[in-house]
């Protein structure tokens, strides 16, 4: 098995591959990778990611890396439309289960007009690399 440190050293040649920026070889799909890894080694991973885009973004080539925590993106959308405190009172009262479905509807997920989906589209360029992190926390 790999060490978290040779699973990370692999994704800049692979970001940096034209048939990656290409989707080539994937099936005409939308093109997207999953990194999975320990919590244990999450500053790892979030140093990494830093280095990566420190390194992908000042380079002189027209890829960027853009990164979309989804927690803080989450909490942002709540607070902007008030509900933050209101869905922290709802959870301490009756449970992490009971909030589910009211911040589904909230943020729109799988709708058409997915807040979600709507902040990433609006904060993205064509060629752009997307890391969604934040996604256990």
């Amino acid at each position: 098995m790999k060490t978290i440190y040779e699973r990370l050293d692999k994704i800049l040649p692979l970001i940096m591959d034209k048939r990656f920026r290409e989707n080539k070889g994937l099936g005409n799909e939308i093109g997207f990778y999953i990194f999975d890894y320990d919590p244990k080694d999450e500053l790892i991973v979030r140093e990494h990611i830093a280095f990566l885009k420190q390194k992908v973004n000042n380079d002189s080539t027209e890829i960027t890396i853009r990164e979309f925590d989804l927690y803080e993106m989450i909490l942002t959308i709540l607070f902007d439309k008030g509900y933050l405190g209101k869905v922290f009172a709802m959870e301490k009262e009756k449970g992490t289960s009971a909030i589910l479905t009211p911040l589904k509807k909230t943020l729109r997920l799988t709708q058409k007009n997915d807040l979600i989906v709507e902040h990433i589209r609006q904060n993205t360029k064509q060629n752009d690399i997307v890391f969604l992190t934040g996604v256990g926390k």
